[in-house]
């Protein structure tokens, strides 16, 4: 657990610090109430220490302001400031406790036990059980069998980070925010060589359960207790899915699909094994075999048979060597074979069904009793993402129109009708204000028009009128409601997983383009423009290997997020993947609520950055570097191609001196807006003035100002932390303040202002100066997310 102390005292800092870590709590430390407001709103602290005379701003000014923020921390002032009034002033600002120096440690320790109790809940700092494992946090122990297994801090921190958070998936920069102070530099390596000496003492205690789970690409978890595994799964049948029941339905079209086409796949092999026992089997039989078993391995697995994924695998891995098949070969084909009849005979074991949203699409509410016609209006009502809803009879619609809350309500109108209608929509627009009434008229007739229109209808439709042009004329009272669906492409050789995959990922709102055929993935791409592109690694013709690397040699598609899914997941065929280009890695069989989560995650952090750099690049037309220039023409700071060469180069240079590196990456405030109210040569002007300032921020003979994009800034600080990276920032603010570049624009305070993103950690082999940039490009996004005029820091 992380404590956040605010203290400007060094040696009550070093004594605090030393005596929290004694009680396995991580430590960051804060000299100065600036910093210490920082930290506070960028960490997941358990508890906040804040002295109350602190330099630059003061401990209940702190207080006050995290409040204001809704930060629910638990703060205690720890200091020596007395009086009554001092306490009922700490109290009141928003402090949990107040505690006077000097104070007894353990009594410290106590105070820290309680509100940590208050923050989560009174179970949750009681004894943490995991099977047989216990972790008392009163004791600071850890028992399996009750005999006492010895932990280093680190370790015992660790496992009580994962007991107290049994469901959340810990990335290695998490791990990394909550065990290490901001002042440490751990490295990835760090991690992962702690999470391997926890696994081994644990086991060494005799601990045969697995008690952390890797989940690639994403971090780790902990696994579910031994004995909640059978309970767990039994409440899981027991209670409703949250499903989307369209959704579980088409979903399970396509397993039963899937069921249907077994047998015609199994024949493949079948006609293989026959063929083999009678010597007639050439080389094109041998890559339908192939090519077939790769299939299974993906979609058996998918659909529920593990186990027959596992020997479809291994028929796969049998037939791909080039070598001739033996009489050992043949007679291990056949036992396969066997096997996975048998698997498939057996009922499946799991599925593949992810919690699908639940997409609220407009309501449209049709007051007519003309079946027919409203049947046909029902049913097209999904193409235009609409759901339509039938009143028959008058006497009950003011009554439904109250209960339904729809998007728009169209009553239907006839010459006999007429009267009891006009007397409805009266009622409606003064009952059921704020929502577009219709009227849909059998006859054009003006004085109807004209008395409807008095009654304040918002729009005039003809029966006539075919059920897409009156859907049409519909949907332009809520033209955006539904965005453009960001586009997924698909390329896989098989049809059964092109369809599950559609079915997973349509209700999330994506448009998914299916892709059969390789040899069709260019014309594909390049006029369908996708958001992320799914690949599968075998396929007939050109593999995914082949496709992603041609992809990658197209500046336009350069930073196209690309993820396999694929059944090869052996380390050789890993690590083709990343080297070619792509982002991420899914093996098969598929996961629906992780395919999900890594698909949306990755449209969600790239478009966004995408968008926004082509679109200040686009609109900011500025005098142009030559690709390979050192010096931007117009800021004369460095250019993105020579901070490209300077970080590969200090790279190697850090790692062998594991020596800190920070980055800051910042950006103009409501740039497009200033270019617009002041003209392209003010916006000139005004970058050359903000490029100018930041660099008498830095030490231009150790550091680096880069003019990255249009009104985009990187300052690369060697051998520097985060601390210190904070200070810079902090100066870079103050000096654009100084400049007072007036921007009069509702969304901004009257001047120029910057947003700023920050990271820092020691390189190593296991990491790149890549991952920096994109850690602080994502920094700078959460920034601007807080209103603009702020910065963020992401710590690893």
């Amino acid at each position: 657990m992380k404590i956040l102390l605010v203290e400007d005292d060094l040696s009550i800092c070093e004594f605090l610090s030393g005596t929290l870590t004694a009680y396995r709590y991580t430590v960051d430390i804060a000299t100065d109430g600036k910093l210490g407001l920082e930290l506070a709103l960028q960490g997941e602290y358990c508890v906040i220490l804040l002295d109350v005379m602190l330099p630059r701003l003061d401990g209940l000014s702190i207080c006050r302001q995290l409040r204001d923020h809704k930060c629910q921390t638990p703060i205690l002032m720890l200091t020596a400031k007395d009086s009554d009034e001092d306490i009922v002033m700490g109290l009141d600002v928003g402090a949990d406790d107040y505690v006077t120096k000097p104070c007894e440690p353990s009594q410290l320790i106590a105070r820290i036990r309680a509100l940590s109790r208050r923050q989560v809940s009174a179970m949750s700092y009681s004894v943490l059980m995991w099977g047989n494992l216990c972790l008392d946090p009163n004791l600071i122990q850890v028992t399996y069998k009750q005999q006492l297994i010895a932990l280093s801090p680190k370790e015992y921190s660790l496992l009580e980070l994962f007991l107290r958070h049994p469901q959340r998936i810990f990335s290695r920069s998490n791990i990394i925010d909550h065990l290490w102070s901001i002042d440490e530099s751990p490295t990835d390596a760090a991690v992962t060589n702690l999470i391997k000496d926890l696994r081994r003492k644990l086991k060494s205690a005799g601990m045969v359960e697995e008690l952390i789970e890797t989940v690639y690409r994403l971090g780790y978890r902990l696994k579910v207790a031994p004995q909640k595994e059978k309970q767990e799964e039994k409440q899981a049948k027991q209670q409703p899915s949250d499903l989307d029941q369209e959704g579980l339905v088409l979903i399970e079209e396509a397993t039963q699909e899937f069921y249907a086409s077994l047998p015609e796949r199994i024949k493949v092999l079948e006609t293989a094994a026959r063929s083999l026992q009678v010597d007639y089997f050439d080389s094109i039989q041998r890559g339908r075999v192939t090519e077939e078993a790769h299939r299974l391995a993906g979609a058996l697995g998918t659909f529920g048979y593990v186990k027959g994924s596992e020997l479809a695998r291994a028929i796969e891995q049998l037939f791909s060597d080039q070598s001739e098949l033996g009489e050992q070969q043949v007679t291990q084909f056949l036992q396969l074979l066997a096997q996975l009849q048998q698997e498939i005979a057996k009922s499946p074991v799991s599925g593949i069904i992810p919690n699908l949203p639940t997409v609220a699409k407009p309501l449209v509410l049709v007051i007519d009793d003309d079946h027919s016609f409203t049947e046909s209006l029902r049913q097209a009502a999904p193409l235009r993402g609409l759901q339509v809803e039938v009143i028959a009879e008058e006497s009950t619609a003011l009554e439904q129109v109250a209960s339904k809350s729809p998007s728009v309500i169209l009553i239907s109108l006839n010459p006999a009708s007429t009267p009891a209608k006009l007397t409805l929509l009266e009622k409606l627009k003064v009952y059921s204000r704020g929502i577009p009434v219709l009227i849909l008229a059998e006859q054009d007739c003006l004085d109807t028009r004209i008395r409807v229109a008095s009654l304040g209808s918002e729009g005039y439709l003809l029966k006539s009128m075919t059920t897409e042009e009156i859907l049409e004329a519909i949907a332009q009272f809520f033209p955006l409601t539904t965005p453009p669906s960001p586009r997924v492409m698909v390329v896989d050789d098989d049809p059964v997983q092109l369809k599950t995959l559609a079915l997973l990922l349509q209700p999330w709102g994506l448009e998914v383009i299916p892709v059969s055929n390789p040899e069709q993935f260019w014309q594909v791409l390049t006029s369908t423009d996708p958001a992320l592109l799914l690949l599968d690694l075998q396929m007939p013709k050109f593999n995914g290997i082949e496709l992603c690397r041609v992809v990658r040699q197209d500046i336009k598609y350069a930073d196209l997020p690309i993820i396999f899914v694929t059944a090869h997941t052996e380390a050789d065929s890993i690590q083709q993947v990343f080297a070619v280009g792509a982002d991420e890695f899914i093996s098969k069989p598929i996961v629906g609520p992780e395919l999900v989560t890594r698909v949306l995650s990755r449209i969600e952090g790239t478009s966004r950055l995408q968008d926004a750099r082509l679109k200040r690049i686009q609109q900011q037309q500025l005098p142009i570097s030559p690709p390979e220039a050192k010096i931007d023409s117009l800021t004369q700071v460095a250019t993105r191609y020579h901070c490209d060469e300077f970080l590969e180069r200090e790279w190697q240079r850090l790692i062998s001196q594991q020596t800190s590196l920070s980055l800051i990456i910042c950006d103009i405030d409501h740039f497009q807006t200033y270019n617009d109210c002041y003209g392209y040569e003010a916006g000139n002007s005004c970058l050359q003035k903000v490029a100018n300032s930041i660099r008498q921020c830095i030490d231009p003979s150790h550091h680096l100002v880069v003019r990255s994009g249009g009104d985009e800034f990187m300052i690369v600080l060697l051998e520097t932390g985060l601390v210190e990276a904070l200070q810079v920032v902090e100066r870079i603010q103050q000096a654009i303040a100084t400049l007072q570049i007036p921007h009069q624009s509702p969304s901004t305070n009257g001047y120029i202002t910057l947003s700023l993103g920050i990271t820092g950690f020691i390189p190593s082999q296991d990491n790149s100066y890549k991952d920096l940039i994109a850690i602080a490009k994502q920094a700078l996004y959460t920034a601007k997310a807080r209103g603009f005029n702020t910065y963020c820091l992401y710590s690893l």
